[in-house]
């Protein structure tokens, strides 16, 4: 079974994070490594694993009182798991972070991240015009979100 638990491990978040695959997804152009900002105290780091092996983490960065931004990152090989690993972690929400509100910002041509996130009932409140600078071209990004209750 998926299961998904806060983490103050760095480390872990970091090897997640810089995974070739996933590293070239998240960051703009001209990012390194050194860009990457992991705060397990000020954020919430959520582990997703099954049996012990951790394939992916989630933060959930708060903006506003109850509001989250979101970002999910899961390993490429253990991309089969990704419903149950969304399913995990809207059940941490509903018992960490009940009635808050969580923001997903998504490059358009993402599309498979987005039909993911519509899948647990995001909603599409529009799209921020060359909001991201990749492969050398400005492109928009949607903007999703999700009452947890």
């Amino acid at each position: 079974m998926i299961q998904a638990a806060r983490t103050l491990d760095v480390g872990l978040c970091l090897n997640i994070l810089t995974n070739h695959d996933i590293f070239s997804a998240i960051s703009e152009d001209g990012a390194t490594i050194e860009h990457l900002k992991v705060d397990v105290l000020g954020d919430y780091w959520v582990a997703i694993f099954k049996d012990d092996q951790v394939f992916g983490v989630a933060q959930f960065k708060q903006l506003y009182s109850k509001c989250f931004d979101c970002h999910i990152h899961i390993l490429p090989e253990h991309r089969k798991h990704s419903n149950d690993a969304g399913a995990a972690l809207l059940k941490w929400c509903k018992q960490n972070m009940p009635n808050s509100l969580l923001c997903a910002h998504v490059p358009v041509f993402c599309v498979n991240v987005i039909e993911f996130l519509k899948k647990f009932y995001f909603n599409e409140q529009g799209t921020l015009k060359n909001a991201w600078t990749k492969n050398g071209k400005q492109n928009d990004m949607k903007v999703l979100t999700k009452e947890v209750k």
